[in-house]
């Protein structure tokens, strides 16, 4: 493992894991940022850019794929370039149905869940490195 892979696990994991724990214990913070982005066109656009970002800087400097940590990394980033370019480029509203569709405010602790369990995977796989 590269000292990038474990770089991006911690960086990554770390996010994942202050993310979770705030989904969940601020709940209605959450779901009213999460109303708000989808709502507005300006922060959809903005959420976007942030995403192809992220996922630009992680696929040009960590496309790699010889190891499970390094592939998830790398599946990362992927997944952040082409949610960001979505966000980016499709119809005004996607966001809010997708939002809605996902029934954020329904299932906030499954997702706080997931992103607790994967920040855990990565936060680990990075610091045993």
């Amino acid at each position: 493992m590269t000292p990038l892979t474990a770089f991006f696990a911690k960086f990554i994991g770390a996010y994942a894991l202050f993310a979770a724990a705030w989904l969940y214990f601020r709940r209605e913070a959450a779901v009213g940022l999460i109303e708000r982005i989808s709502h507005d066109p300006v922060f959809e656009s903005m959420i976007g850019v942030l995403r192809l970002v992220f996922g630009l800087a992680v696929i040009s400097s960590h496309n790699r794929w010889d190891g499970w940590l390094e592939a998830l990394v790398s599946a990362l980033g992927w997944i952040g370039l082409f949610s960001g370019l979505a966000t980016m480029f499709l119809p005004t509203g996607f966001l809010r149905r997708s939002v809605d569709w996902m029934q954020f405010k329904e299932k906030l602790p499954v997702y706080a869940l997931v992103s607790a369990l994967l920040g855990a995977v990565l936060l680990l796989g990075g610091l045993a490195a």
